[in-house]
């Protein structure tokens, strides 16, 4: 079976509203899906997605495809690990690689795969140590410690690395596992001495999972030791352990690009669009211990641009909710520009002095944490009213304050949120609000002025047949009965756009009306060329709605038939109206304007059933 086939086979089992829908926060417009493009930032959705035809289209950014090619550019794949991925999901079984698989890539996922079933030993092992032996208790104690529920830690599959420095080590070798492979994805480490031993010890072990809910790495938080020694093997790193320890990235983790619980939470958001972001695995599972699972976490990092993408495409709205100490505070104002550039809606919640998530859940409950949601603030305000707090009343000051505050000030998008600052901060300085803009720069009002280019008063116009070419390829994606009508004509051989001319020249030549049946995704699979997959993509999915196809195309095939030779005339007339000006031929001037006009005047006829797309 070649690769086409096995695409055809993923295709027919995937649904490709479910898959992007569990990305992308899609609404119901017509027959179609829309939402906000992952591939490029906006505003406003530009984002289809078709569930009859099975391809999206963004009419922002222009990418386009069916569901592989959405998978392989969300998801940074090749096209095989993209079929391989929606097998695995819609439970397609795949026959083994052929040739046309090629033997690096086949090993490369056959790694892959192995490294998936090292990680999830290593789950298994660390599940089994926390609730089945005896070492696991101080585990088991410190969870109720802290309060979380049982049907929290089975659902999440916690774990327990037990206080030795081979324990995972001897128990993947006795299971037949490569130690290697072990090493790659962080669960084992290798020593000065080139002595391998293992990464977590002692720890509570939280999984870290995929959007498929695979683990790819793991959490580890510090347990109190009862004999406070440990034996370090020789070759072993030295130092103060962290209180906790994640796993480093690898070729299935990367840090900066997931969150902790991001999928549970993507789910809880579909219908309320707000989220909640914590810094910690137990903050977290705080909030699921009272059934609450809009909330997501860092992976031991400051918050990346990437995760800020993450959040904005499931949420309108996103709710700090970091310790209430100075470093907590510190971390809010640090992601605070990243949220502006996304546009995203971000507040804060402050909890009392000392306190973080867990602590204020356990004392106040749901309810209490709900009042806080309720008069949180917006966290551009409230990252101003601090630096405002630091004014010292003097004149000198105030410039002082606005230079500290154009950084914040600089990284709003949004014209009216902009504004709304501007006025807070020239308020309790008693400053003009044009000054602050002037010192910030980048104020609205004060745009350069850009001198438009001279102009020929008595230049030649010569027409671009850009949307009239496009008008007639769409009208073949939409109506292939009408292709044996364009081939007639010749048409197609005066296109000027050469990728459209590539997309017309390929309808010409693929299976249509009366001969044979039309398949929009057929032609899809022979492009390569990713412009030439968006521009089919976006013609299928621009309307074709005429109330006579038929003498719509007719008119435009004859005036772009007319169309090569009048530009060609049109050009020659406008070199010669310049050599007549600069010699001051006025006779000639009046003569050739004449044969300009006329020109001008016969082509007004395709031009005015021309539609505008």
């Amino acid at each position: 079976m070649g690769a086409s086939d096995l695409a055809v086979l993923v295709k027919q089992a995937a649904d490709i509203v479910d898959v992007i829908g569990r990305v992308v926060t899609l609404r119901r417009a017509g027959h179609r899906h829309v939402g906000l493009c992952p591939f490029h930032q906006e505003k406003t959705p530009s984002f289809h997605v078709d569930p009859e035809t099975q391809f999206f289209h963004c009419f922002g950014c222009g990418q386009g495809g069916d569901v592989v090619t959405f998978v392989m550019k969300h998801q940074n794949l090749s096209f095989g690990d993209a079929l391989r991925h929606l097998a695995d999901r819609y439970h397609v079984v795949l026959p083994e690689a052929s040739a046309t698989t090629g033997v690096a890539a086949e090993a490369s996922r056959k790694e892959r795969e192995a490294l998936f079933r090292v990680v999830e030993a290593g789950a298994e092992f660390f599940y089994g140590q926390l609730h089945h032996s005896p070492a696991g208790r101080t585990a088991r104690d410190y969870l109720k410690q802290r309060g979380i529920a049982e049907h929290v830690v089975e659902a999440e599959r916690m774990g327990y690395a037990p206080d030795r420095w081979n324990g995972l080590l001897h128990h993947l070798e006795n299971a037949g596992f490569d130690t290697g492979l072990a090493e790659k994805v962080g669960l084992l480490s290798r020593g000065a001495r080139d002595r391998v031993y293992d990464r977590f010890r002692h720890r509570l072990i939280f999984p870290i999972r995929d959007d498929q809910n695979r683990v790819v790495a793991f959490g580890g938080r510090s347990l109190p030791r009862e004999n406070g020694v440990e034996t370090r093997p020789t070759g072993a790193a030295r130092g103060e352990e962290p209180k906790y320890l994640n796993s480093p990235e690898n070729p299935l983790y990367h840090k900066g690009r997931m969150l902790y619980q991001l999928s549970r939470a993507r789910e809880a958001c579909r219908n309320h669009r707000q989220v909640l972001l914590v810094e910690g695995y137990l903050d977290l599972l705080a909030f699921h211990n009272h059934g609450f699972y809009r909330v997501v976490a860092t992976l031991g990092t400051a918050l990346t641009p990437h995760q800020a993408r993450l959040l904005a495409r499931m949420s309108d709205e996103v709710v700090l909710a970091y310790d209430g100490d100075e470093a907590g505070e510190k971390a809010m104002l640090r992601a605070l520009p990243l949220f502006m550039e996304e546009e995203l809606t971000v507040s804060c919640i402050r909890f009392p002095a000392g306190m973080d998530p867990d602590d204020y859940l356990r004392a106040h409950g749901m309810e209490g944490l709900e009042r806080l949601v309720s008069g949180r603030e917006d966290l551009g305000r409230y990252a101003i009213d601090r630096v405002l707090e630091r004014w010292d009343g003097s004149t000198g000051g105030k410039s002082r304050i606005v230079s500290e505050l154009r950084p914040i000030l600089r990284s709003v998008r949004q014209p009216v949120l902009k504004a709304e600052y501007v006025r807070m901060v020239a308020g309790r300085l008693s400053v003009p609000e044009g000054a602050v803009q002037e010192q910030v720069g980048g104020g609205e009002g004060r745009r350069p002025t850009v001198q438009a280019p001279p102009r020929r008063a008595l230049q030649a116009r010569v027409e671009q047949p850009g949307s009239l070419e496009e008008s007639i390829v769409r009208l073949m994606i939409h109506y292939p009965g009408l292709i044996d009508e364009v081939e007639r004509s010749g048409a197609v051989e005066h296109f000027s756009d050469t990728k459209v001319k590539t997309l017309a020249e390929l309808l010409l030549k693929s299976p249509h009306p009366p001969s044979g049946a039309f398949s929009a995704p057929a032609v899809f699979q022979q492009l390569e060329d990713p412009d030439l997959r968006g521009l089919l993509t976006r013609f299928m999915m621009e309307s074709a709605d005429l109330a006579d196809v038929e003498t719509h195309l007719s008119d435009w095939l004859g005036a772009l038939c007319q169309l090569k030779p009048r530009r060609s005339r049109l050009c020659a007339l406008s070199e010669a109206l310049d050599r007549a000006q600069r010699d001051g031929d006025m006779v000639e001037v009046k003569t050739l304007l004449g044969q300009i006009q006329s020109l001008h005047s016969a082509k007004k006829k395709g031009r005015r059933s021309t539609p505008n797309h």
